[in-house]
């Protein structure tokens, strides 16, 4: 009798022991391989706007629980297709070194330049470019001087970044610029012989004015070097469109292109980055996915398999 109650006792107790164990057993899931979309670099931004286009409400797995990523991300950070950045995306300002470097080097004319330019989507650049420039150079093999006062002159044009969907640190731009200038000149100690006399004449041709229009092509390439400062360079075709001459002929020097003539020049820039949206692309997603990088479709919200199955 002791020995019958003593059985049953041990078959209670083992009952207890394995019921609840495989009851765990059949809820237990197995686990989702995690792939995090790593929404910190522009191609999670692409993976989860894809999925957002996709999915009419894509969903975030915490833990046990689905929440709509709608929730979570503002309908005016997510960009079109084709665009990851915000409409109005940064205000830059640059400042062209190149004439007083090269003004260094012994160079007779050119000063500075100034670049104001506002982005948009980090793919169209609106852009105005405005400096001033003076001469007082004696040109090679001629027998006068040339000498321009400070003029200014300014430029408005555009650019479109081939980079517009990369990391913005990288910019390579093609763009279209039109400039203009009114400039005053005068040409000193022109010196002129005479074959009757035999003798060397010198005389000024004081107070000319002029203008010039022109249009100029540029490619560019920036990159940052520290914080909000760039330096890029600019490779620029200039073609005159309509200038004025007088009756002792056309201007030497042109402000803002250098010496008449000269087609090809270039441009070497500093410029400081001002963002006007520092929430680009899928911010709030990126803030949500760097803990917790599983995105799944709300169409298909499981969590995991029966291991039994």
């Amino acid at each position: 009798m002791k020995i019958r109650l003593l059985l049953h006792i041990t078959l209670l107790l083992t009952l207890v022991t394995i019921i609840p164990h495989q009851a765990r057993a059949q809820r237990t899931v197995s686990p989702i391989e995690r792939k995090s979309t790593q929404l910190n670099t522009v191609e999670g931004k692409k993976a989860a706007q894809q999925l957002i286009e996709q999915n009419v409400r894509p969903s975030l797995i915490f833990g046990d629980s689905i929440i709509n990523l709608d929730e979570f991300t503002k309908k005016d950070t997510v960009k079109g297709p084709g665009n990851l950045y915000p409409r109005i995306y940064s205000l830059t300002f640059g400042v062209n070194i190149w004439d007083p470097l090269m003004r260094i080097f012994g160079q007779k004319y050119g000063l500075t330049e100034l670049s104001a330019e506002i982005s948009f989507h980090n793919r169209y650049q609106a852009i105005a470019e405005f400096g001033v420039g003076r001469a007082n150079s004696t040109p090679d093999g001629m027998n006068f001087t040339y000498k321009s006062p400070l003029s200014f002159y300014g430029k408005l044009g555009g650019s479109y970044n081939f980079l517009f969907n990369k990391e913005p640190d990288y910019r390579f731009t093609a763009g279209l610029l039109f400039g203009y200038t009114p400039f005053k000149y005068s040409i000193e100690n022109v010196g002129a012989k005479s074959d009757y006399w035999g003798q060397q004449t010198v005389f000024n041709i004081d107070n000319q004015h002029s203008h010039a229009l022109w249009a100029e092509l540029a490619l560019g390439l920036r990159v940052k070097i520290y914080r909000s400062l760039f330096m890029g360079w600019n490779f620029k075709y200039r073609f005159l469109l309509n200038y004025g001459s007088n009756q002792y002929g056309a201007p030497w020097y042109i402000p803002g292109i250098g010496a008449r003539g000269q087609s090809i020049g270039g441009a070497f820039s500093i410029y400081y980055v001002i963002p006007l949206n520092k929430q680009y692309g899928l911010s709030k997603a990126e803030e949500i996915a760097e803990q917790y990088s599983n995105i799944i479709p709300a169409e298909n919200p499981g969590i995991g398999t029966d291991e039994n199955n």
